[in-house]
């Protein structure tokens, strides 16, 4: 029998209200409209989420620091309710590919904006550089980076490549990673994988290839069980864990229990017709024979190391 899930730490939100902050990719699709808190709420309802960091959202670049004000304003207006408890954490956006001269004001000023208490790390999307991968290995980029690892900031930056479609990113991703030692990443969603292949196929093989060497760069120091939803080719509404269990399985067999957090990507998981408590359920599943301790790892207490939750 399958153990239920009753506490849960989500690391993956987005939330938004369009009037407030520009999000050019949201215009003419089914998520033009205020994705907050209380959708949220909803959405969540039965399992909870105790607590849940919020993840910036590709909004317009001249909105990043826009975006940064309004969660701080908008996370402090929340309060707890039945099944969420609130933001405990922030990955806001920064120009990461400016590099260091420009980064270090930036996030000086990105502090004030989201404050202290709430900055845990930052994002960059690095799938949205286009071949030639080298782009993202430029001096501009990689001295940004670096920054983040000096003792005046020590943020931890989020890693996003789409491996499903774009595969030659991970292998740059490797060398980006190496090349800035005294940073803390984090991988968002396992790394986007090619989620409609099986163990045994090439797509499969190259991205468990990579999620393992990059599982032996010490400065990676969590891997986010998330995004595998839209990472289905049509119809994720009938999402299997014997489908999506060789992929989780891998992320624990590279990164080991003690680095594996929770994240949700809502409201994006839904982009396919899938929910989220579909993929909590399937998830569920999938590491229904783990050992207790390890799924309360999963679910609740390394996110609160990782992001320093109270």
């Amino acid at each position: 029998m399958t153990r239920p899930i009753t506490q849960i730490i989500d690391t993956h939100i987005h939330f938004w209200q369009p009037g407030q902050v520009h999000i050019p990719w949201v215009k003419g699709t089914q998520f033009d409209d205020d994705k907050d808190a209380r959708h949220y709420s909803a959405a969540v309802a039965g399992v909870g989420v105790r607590q849940g960091v919020y993840v910036e959202t590709d909004v317009d670049v001249r909105h990043g620091l826009v975006e940064a004000a309004w969660i701080h304003d908008y996370s402090k207006r929340l309060t707890s309710s039945e099944w969420f408890g609130g933001l405990g954490a922030v990955v806001a956006f920064a120009p990461v590919d400016q590099g260091a001269t420009a980064m270090r004001p930036y996030l000086r000023l990105l502090r004030h904006l989201v404050g202290p208490d709430l900055l845990r790390g930052v994002r960059f999307l690095l799938q949205g550089i286009e071949a030639p991968y080298q782009r993202m290995l430029s001096p501009d980029l990689v001295s940004g980076l670096r920054v983040l690892g000096e003792d005046e900031f020590g943020l931890l930056f989020e890693l996003v490549i789409d491996c499903h479609r774009q595969p030659a990113q991970f292998d740059t991703l490797l060398a980006l990673v190496r090349q800035c030692p005294s940073v803390s990443f984090v991988l968002d969603h396992m790394g986007k994988p090619p989620c409609a292949s099986r163990p045994g196929s090439e797509p499969f093989e190259h991205w468990a290839t990579c999620m393992k060497a990059l599982a032996g760069c010490s400065n990676v120091v969590a891997c986010k069980v998330s995004g595998l939803l839209t990472e289905l080719d049509g119809d994720a509404s009938m999402i299997s864990a014997q489908q999506l269990g060789p992929f989780v399985q891998v992320a624990k067999e590279s990164f080991g229990v003690d680095r594996l957090v929770f994240g949700g990507d809502w409201p994006v998981c839904e982009a396919q017709g899938a929910s989220w408590q579909q993929w909590v359920d399937v998830l569920v599943e999938i590491v229904h024979d783990w050992d207790p301790q390890d799924q309360t790892q999963l679910f609740v207490t390394n996110a609160q190391r990782l992001y320093k939750l109270n």
